[in-house]
């Protein structure tokens, strides 16, 4: 009986202790748990750390935090340029509208001017029938004095111009009036009628003195006359002819601008494309020019053919004039008009002759 006692006390000690080490082991495990240090990972990744342990918290970063940091400093660099491209490219449109804004405006009143100021179509006769009319066209090349080494062909165009006033004042005082070569188309079409005394004045090539010496008597004695002109001669600025402003003056002034051709060469047994060049374009530059489109020609050197007739048909020429001399005039012939010459040597008492319409 008292050995079942002890056995049962020392069972009961043991029991005890084992109770009691789990107890103290339970607390241990439960201190050390409660005493242990928070993790550092998240306060590591905030940017808020001491100078000191800035390598540390950096070393142990992971790689995503690091690639999170880097678009920061991207949009900053990438924002940077941006306000200084901004300015330049808009300083460079500005400059660019600046510049292209004059050309166009200077052509456009040019050619704007040449079908406001285009004739009517070609007058032709009334029920098929026209009429024969004699009017004088007077024929001039130069008006000065030919230089002292000038050749005979160059003394003959030349009119004194102490002689021209004269002749302009004979026909002045003798009741003459000045008409137009769109007055002779439309006299021959039984569309208009002409004064008593009418006359045409020429003058081909385009020489200098027609501005300089011609044009101031012309208008002295209200005259107007035509100038058939060369216009490559006049685009090139050769010294012997008148210039684009001269030329753009006088027909302001109601005188009339027609071509001569481009070059002044023989337009007989030409190709059809040389004989657009050679007419169509001094068409065109005249009326570029003034803003009247050429209706008459000037054959150069009074030659011509079959062929350049019918390429100022087809380009919408009413008639043109030869070297020929007459002063009758019909429309059918109205590609083949002549004219009388006033030479150099012409004396008043001829020129009376020439200009008399019954003669």
């Amino acid at each position: 009986m008292s050995e079942n006692r002890d056995g049962l006390s020392a069972q009961n000690h043991s029991s005890g202790t084992d109770a009691l080490i789990l107890i103290v082991l339970l607390l241990f495990i439960i201190g050390a748990v409660w005493q242990r240090p928070q993790p550092v990972s998240e306060p590591l990744l905030t940017p808020v750390a001491t100078k000191a342990g800035n390598t540390a918290v950096l070393a142990q970063v992971p790689p995503t935090r690091t690639n999170t940091q880097t678009p920061t400093h991207t949009a900053t660099t990438t924002k940077t340029p941006i306000p200084t491209a901004t300015p330049t490219h808009t300083a460079t449109a500005a400059a660019t509208a600046t510049v292209t804004a004059p050309p166009p405006a200077t052509p456009t009143p040019l050619f704007t001017a040449v079908p406001t100021n285009t004739p009517l179509p070609l007058p032709t006769p009334e029920d098929g029938i026209s009429i024969t009319v004699r009017v004088p066209i007077l024929m001039y090349h130069y008006i000065s004095t030919p230089p002292e080494d000038a050749d005979e062909y160059r003394t003959d165009l030349s009119v004194l111009p102490e002689n021209f006033r004269a002749q302009m004042a004979y026909l002045a005082e003798n009741g003459y009036q000045s008409i137009t070569f769109n007055d002779l188309s439309l006299a021959l079409t039984n569309k208009k009628i002409l004064p008593d005394k009418p006359v045409i004045l020429t003058f081909d090539d385009g020489y200098i003195d027609n501005y300089e010496t011609a044009f101031p008597i012309l208008t002295e004695y209200g005259f107007t006359a035509t100038f058939f002109i060369v216009t490559d001669f006049i685009d090139n600025e050769y010294s012997a002819y008148m210039t684009w402003g001269m030329i753009k003056e006088m027909s302001a002034a109601g005188h009339h601008i027609e071509p001569h051709s481009r070059t002044h060469p023989d337009l007989t047994g030409q190709e059809y494309d040389y004989l657009i060049w050679q007419i169509l374009g001094p068409q065109e530059t005249i009326a570029y020019h003034t803003g009247i489109t050429p209706r008459y020609f000037s054959y150069p050197s009074g030659r011509y053919d079959d062929a350049v007739i019918e390429v100022l048909q087809a380009l919408d020429f009413w008639g043109a004039v030869t070297t020929y001399s007459g002063k009758e005039h019909n429309f059918d012939g109205r590609y083949k008009w002549s004219r009388l010459r006033v030479r150099n040597d012409t004396p008043l008492a001829e020129f009376i002759d020439l200009v008399q319409p019954e003669q």
